[in-house]
């Protein structure tokens, strides 16, 4: 190796030396009224020299900002996770002209208490008007929608922005709005939330065509997976049979049937299809059933669990709209009707029926 780096040197020495002699001759260098006259080969390895130098010395120089911011947010997450918040928030202060970190210092504001001072207008790529909108829609939903309008007004590819904004428009019922952003987000969706993407386009379709009665929209619904939602409106048609047992295979049966009791889609002709996947449906699911198809002496057979509907049934069903059947998997809110949308964390498909004394309350076995 040594003797092939050897030979290359001197290959290039004797390059340089040859190129030198044959362009000995001078050139002309011109600057308004300044005149110069070098040798042609110094004036190659000058031009060479300056286009070769003035790059690596802006790019050293650049690294160099780099490697200190490189050095500042260690020294950040140091301190934030030794929980110095003080220390973590002073040095996060003289990072927010990267607006990224907004995030970051909207969080540790919170953990402080301390109110925002954000001036939005410093940023032009969304990222601020969404994190403030996280910590805004519980309280003001209004606001956290105008937030996330303004994000994607600078940003129309901010992801994040789409899909929250997505929820805020179903929780107000602007599935036109909600269905043009979340076919947004299926073409740039990472092939791995594909399928739980195309689910909440279902959910979205499948209230969109209760509230319009479009049959385009229910052709779509028939190609697209099923969604707990979907699931009910479309196993309440012919052929709905197919979609209950898609519905059995995803674990969300209970559901669907619940939703469907809601939806008044029940009738005494799903009864049958029902109770061949009585071993899959909670008790708690069935009384709803029972109730709503007006054979209250079923209702007796049943081992109910959830104690919040026990009381209630004991009372020959009053109150029964205030229990809460429904959990969100995702943050534990309790809820008393089904919503394609959780309130509380904006998750979409996010609803189940909670779970009573037994643990899982979705039994594997179907009947035969």
């Amino acid at each position: 190796m040594g003797v092939i780096k050897a030979l290359g040197g001197l290959i290039f020495v004797a390059f340089a030396v040859a190129f030198t002699y044959y362009n000995l001759q001078p050139g002309e260098v011109r600057f308004y009224n300044v005149s110069v006259k070098l040798p042609m080969f110094l004036l190659v390895f000058i031009s060479a020299g300056l286009g070769f130098t003035l790059p690596v010395i802006y790019y050293q120089l650049r690294e160099r900002v780099l490697v200190s911011r490189e050095e500042r947010i260690y020294r950040l997450l140091n301190l934030f996770w030794r929980d110095y918040l003080g220390k973590a928030f002073d040095i996060l202060r003289k990072l927010l002209t990267v607006e990224e970190f907004l995030p970051f210092y909207i969080r540790t504001k919170k953990e402080f208490g301390e109110s925002l001072d954000v001036q939005l207008d410093l940023y032009n790529k969304g990222i601020a008007e969404t994190a403030l909108a996280e910590i805004t829609f519980r309280k003001d939903l209004e606001e956290a929608k105008i937030l996330l309008e303004n994000a994607l007004g600078k940003n129309q590819r901010n992801q994040k922005a789409r899909k929250l904004l997505r929820s805020v428009y179903m929780l107000y019922g602007e599935y036109e709005k909600a269905e043009n952003l979340q076919r947004e987000i299926l073409k740039e969706v990472e092939k791995e939330r594909k399928a739980k993407e195309e689910r909440a386009l279902a959910s979205i379709l499948a209230e969109k065509y209760m509230q319009d009665k479009d049959e385009l929209i229910l052709k779509e619904l028939w190609s697209l997976p099923v969604s707990k939602t979907s699931g009910a409106l479309l196993s309440s048609m012919v052929g709905g049979g197919e979609v209950f047992e898609a519905a059995y295979t995803l674990g969300i049966l209970p559901e669907v049937i619940k939703i469907m009791e809601e939806k008044n889609l029940l009738t005494p002709e799903l009864l049958n299809l029902i109770e061949n996947y009585r071993n899959a449906i909670p008790d708690e699911v069935m009384y709803y059933v029972y109730l709503k198809l007006n054979m209250k002496e079923k209702i007796g057979e049943l081992n109910i669990k959830l104690e919040e509907l026990k009381k209630v049934m004991e009372k020959d069903g009053e109150l029964l709209e205030l229990v809460r059947i429904w959990e969100c998997e995702e943050c534990g809110k309790e809820y008393t009707k089904y919503n394609s949308v959780c309130r509380n964390c904006l998750g979409v498909n996010t609803y189940r029926i909670k779970r009573g004394e037994r643990g899982d309350n979705r039994p594997l076995e179907k009947a035969g």
